[in-house]
Parts: C-alpha cells; structure tokens; sequence
C-alpha cells in the first residue's frame, strides 16, 4: 500500500479564474483528491484590485475543492504574477577556509550572491541556486568537501512586490486560509507540465493566461530566465469585443466556442451568432472573420514572448523548445502560430504524473493550481509572504548539512 502524506493545498488566483487543487503526494505519484473553481472579478494583470470580489472568489473555489476531497483546509500555497515579478540571475564569490568547502563557505557564497540591488518595494521570493564553481570548475551542484580556494555560485534570483504579496495574503486570511508559502506562477506551471529532461535539455514554459503571460527559461536543469507578460488573453477577447460590437462576457464565449488562431484552417462557409449590445438584435458572421481578428494579436504576443527568451541569452540553447500551457491556448491553431512566430518546436502542456481525479484537470488550465501541489516537494520553490522572515533558499542537502554545523 502506498505511503501516504500530508494533504496539500494550491491556489491560482487568476484574472478569470480562482482555481484550487487539494491534493496528496504518494508513492505512486500526486494523487487529485478535490478541485474547485470560481469566476474571478477582483484582480487585473495579477494584481488584486478588489479583496472583496478575490475573498469571495476563493471561499467559492475553497468550498467546492472541500466538499469534492471531504476534508476541510485551513493552509494554502499560493502563485504569485503580475509584471511586478522580476528575475535576475546573479553571481557570488568568497575564498575557502582551509582548502575545503564547508556547508558554512556554501551558505556565505549564496548570501553574497543574494545582494542584489531592488527597488525598495520589492522582497525576495526564490533564490534559485544554479550551479556552484570551485577554482573555476562549473556544473557543481554539491561543493561540500571538494577542496579548492575560491568558490562561486550563480543564483536566479525572482522577487515580487511587497504590496501585491501582503494583498494577496490578505485575501487568503479573509477567506480562512492562512498561507504558508507562495511560489512564482511560472515555476509553478513548470512543476505541473514538463519533464527533468526537457529542463536538462533546455526548455521555455509560457503560462498564457487572461491577464498575464508567464514566462520561465530552464537550461541544465535550472532556471535561467523568467519573466512576465502584462498583454494576454483578455486583449484577444477585447479585439473581438471592438471589432464585432459585442460585450466582453459574449466575446469571451465566442473566442473559446468558435475562435481559431489561424484562418486558413477554418471552412470560409461556417458562421457563427454575436450577441448585440444595448438591446441590438444578434448577427451572423462568419468564422473565419473571428479568426482573423485573433490572429495579430496573437502574432504579436507571441513575438514579445520570443523577444523575452531572445533577450535571455538561451534561446538558441532551447532543445526542447516550449511548452504552452494556460486557459488561453485551448483555441485550434495556437500551437502552429506559436511555432511560425518563435521558430522552435511547440506542444500543449497539460498537468503531467498525476492519479485521482485527474479527469478534473486534464487541461492547460489547470498547470499552475496543479504545480503549486507538486512544487510544494521542492524547497527552491516555496517562498514567504511574511516579509522580513525571508524565503528558505537553500537546497534540502544544504539546509541539513546548515543545521548541523550549528
């Protein structure tokens, strides 16, 4: 019989959608004991703009993941975006004692690498160690004991605003749930949809979601790159909503029921119904017009996105090329634009390695609620929203061998 551990919670607070998972980690794998979902009216490009509207939300989406998994949760880790997420890799140096790395001589090399200059209203959330060097030799992940005078560390280092982060605690707290850590929304979608292999080989995850476009680079098994999108689904949905002279509600509906990114793959006779506006009775247009209207808009996103992983530096490094996940890819034709836009291969990602009620979140949308659970293994994910305590950086080996050097 599997061992079984404690049961976990994850909460994605989208622009569209609260979305929560509850779930247990077994030897067989991340088991799906609940999900709930909620109509999320309270935030804008990941930032919370009404805490009434987000504590309804998630009480909503709290209350149904409950009542499906039969238990009641009073901890959450939540994600975090927004374009206040910033990610800057960063690199220390400190001389070795006694010709061999100690825990302590690990620990202070993370520190220097830390001391990075933010702006003042920015806190920590992960400090990711990528690789360490002794006496220039790279590709280190545990220098413990190797003997040599100088030893460095290259960090990714991802902070994000004090301000977002205590509202979002705030929401959380209003609606019963204390939260116990928060992980960036891109590591966390990452958790949910790739393999160790791909991060080996080089791969970018791109979270497309309705207010935000998350973005995160791995090569060689770590984070290189992450960033975030502030235009994102909801522009399509305003176009179509301009442009057809209908509402957001009503072009939102049309975009997912008979949208498509590319209008050469969509039958030149087939119409569809727009709902008027003011009393103004329905039209029937064709669909291909609808595609038409989506696809700059997604041409455009897509270039800002390649212009990110451009600017990364990896982007010809990337063997595994990107992933697409998020409520905003699930239109025909995504994939196919995204790989004439980027000039590298792309495939859907859906929540990877997971038992239970896996039929509840066997789509893009899910990545991140889903990664929340699986991230909540890894130490390098979690972060604290209690500003001040900081978040533990250190990988699992470091933290024990830290420990007992004290």
């Amino acid at each position: 019989m599997a061992k079984k551990r404690p049961i976990l919670a994850g909460l994605d607070i989208g622009t569209q959608k609260v979305a929560m998972v509850i779930a247990e980690h077994t030897d067989a794998g991340l088991e799906i004991l609940g999900v709930g979902t909620a109509m999320s009216k309270g935030m804008k490009a990941g930032r919370v703009s009404d805490v009434e509207k987000t504590t309804q939300a998630i009480g909503v989406a709290l209350s149904e993941a409950e009542l499906m998994a039969g238990c009641q949760i009073h901890q959450v880790t939540a994600a975090v975006s927004g374009d206040h997420l910033r990610g800057t890799n960063s690199h220390g140096v400190v001389a070795i004692d006694n010709a061999e790395v100690s825990a302590r001589a690990a620990r202070r090399v993370i520190e220097a690498a830390q001391a990075v200059p933010l702006p003042a209203d920015q806190a920590i959330l992960h400090l990711i160690c990528r690789e360490y060097i002794v006496d220039g030799q790279g590709g280190i992940l545990d220098p413990v004991g190797i003997n040599g005078i100088r030893l460095e560390a290259n960090l990714h280092v991802i902070s994000a605003c004090e301000s977002a982060l205590g509202n979002l605690k705030k929401c959380c707290n209003k609606a019963g749930l204390s939260v116990e850590g928060v992980i960036a929304a891109p590591l966390a979608s990452a958790e949910a949809v790739i393999e160790p292999e791909e991060k080996d080989l080089g791969v970018a995850v791109v979270d497309f979601g309705a207010g935000t476009v998350d973005i995160v680079v791995y090569h060689g098994s770590s984070v290189v790159h992450c960033a975030v999108l502030t235009v994102a689904g909801l522009h399509v949905t305003r176009d179509l909503s301009r442009c057809l002279e209908t509402s957001m509600r009503d072009a939102e509906i049309l975009k997912m029921r008979d949208g498509s990114a590319d209008p050469l793959d969509v039958d030149p006779e087939q119409h569809c119904e727009v709902n008027g506006v003011g009393g103004r009775p329905p039209r029937v247009v064709e669909k291909k017009l609808v595609a038409e209207i989506i696809q700059p808009r997604l041409e455009e996103i897509f270039e800002m996105v390649l212009g990110s992983i451009v600017r990364s530096g990896y982007h010809e490094f990337l063997t595994s090329g990107v992933v697409l996940t998020g409520g905003s890819v699930m239109m025909p034709g995504v994939v196919d634009v995204a790989e004439r836009i980027m000039g590298l291969p792309v495939r859907l990602g859906e929540p990877r390695g997971v038992t239970g009620l896996s039929d509840e979140i066997d789509d893009t949308s899910w990545a991140t609620a889903v990664g929340l659970a699986r991230g909540l293994e890894s130490s390098d994910l979690r972060g604290s929203l209690d500003v001040g305590l900081g978040a533990r950086v250190m990988p699992d080996w470091l933290w024990r061998k830290w420990k007992e050097y004290f």
